[in-house]
């Protein structure tokens, strides 16, 4: 096998406000790929010079002041691909033969509200976008921003978070069978199987201050991939600095077997 390469998923909450934090943390880590969600830039105000000076090329998909994802790699993503209405929520690319897929799935607001639909019937595209991939892609990372945390074990006060709609049943269960559909697994958890690990604790309420965290960003990845999994983890770090993002990075070592992992098998 090959050297690991290493992955990030990071909700950075404005490419532009966090971009100190981002060069830091990839002079400080230097992953091979980071894929990050809410950048709130578009092609003309995500700064790309910035991170290209410091060794890494920028694939986005963005919109001005809210939501946007992107991959960020040493080495170029071919095969991009977007998706999956007019809001910038996904984007798919490889690295040589590695598939990624990062998302940031809708919040929801609160459970019963429209956004709440809107968050139900996206899971519902989403699942339908990784079909399309899975005719591509045999093996693949899926990672971002999910907003859903699994169980009480995601959670660090279940009882203040059970009405929260980072909890809800309904969206859980799609989350659910998307990985079951596709024979996901949750890599950090392989890694990190106890409690007290979070990714996102509330500005609002002091969150971190007294660790009322809540698990929300996820890395999953096919079965191959799974197997190849050397380690996972979450930066806290990260989130303790001078103006951090509301959410910490999840890192994750992945070792690379010489056959290719994203071409289907013959047929």
């Amino acid at each position: 096998m090959a050297n690991p390469i290493k992955i990030v998923t990071w909700n950075v909450n404005s490419a532009r406000a966090r971009l100190t934090r981002i060069l830091s943390f990839l002079e400080r880590h230097t992953p091979d790929i980071i894929c990050l969600q809410e950048i709130k830039a578009t092609q003309g105000s995500f700064p790309f010079a910035a991170i290209e000076d410091i060794g890494y090329k920028s694939f986005i998909c963005g919109q001005p002041s809210y939501n946007g994802v992107a991959i960020l790699a040493k080495e170029t993503v071919t095969n991009v691909r977007m998706g999956l209405d007019n809001e910038a929520r996904v984007i798919a690319g490889s690295v040589h033969d590695l598939r990624v897929v990062n998302v940031y799935v809708p919040n929801g607001r609160r459970i019963g509200m429209p956004k709440h639909a809107y968050k139900l019937r996206w899971l519902d595209e989403l699942k339908l976008f990784l079909e399309t991939e899975r005719e591509k892609h045999e093996e693949f990372i899926l990672t971002g921003d999910f907003n859903i945390a699994f169980n009480d074990l995601d959670v660090s006060h279940p009882d203040n978070w059970r009405d929260s709609v980072l909890c809800d049943p309904a969206a859980r269960q799609k989350l659910t069978d998307l990985m079951e559909e596709f024979s996901l697994s949750d890599i950090l958890r392989q890694h990190a199987p106890g409690p007290g690990v979070y990714t996102w604790w509330d500005y609002r309420t002091r969150g971190f201050e007294w660790n009322d965290g809540v698990r929300i960003d996820h890395i999953f990845a096919t079965p191959r991939l799974a197997a190849l999994s050397a380690n996972s983890w979450v930066d806290v770090e990260e989130r303790d600095l001078e103006r951090p993002s509301d959410h910490a990075p999840v890192l994750m070592r992945l070792f690379q077997s010489d056959q290719s992992v994203s071409a289907p098998p013959a047929s």
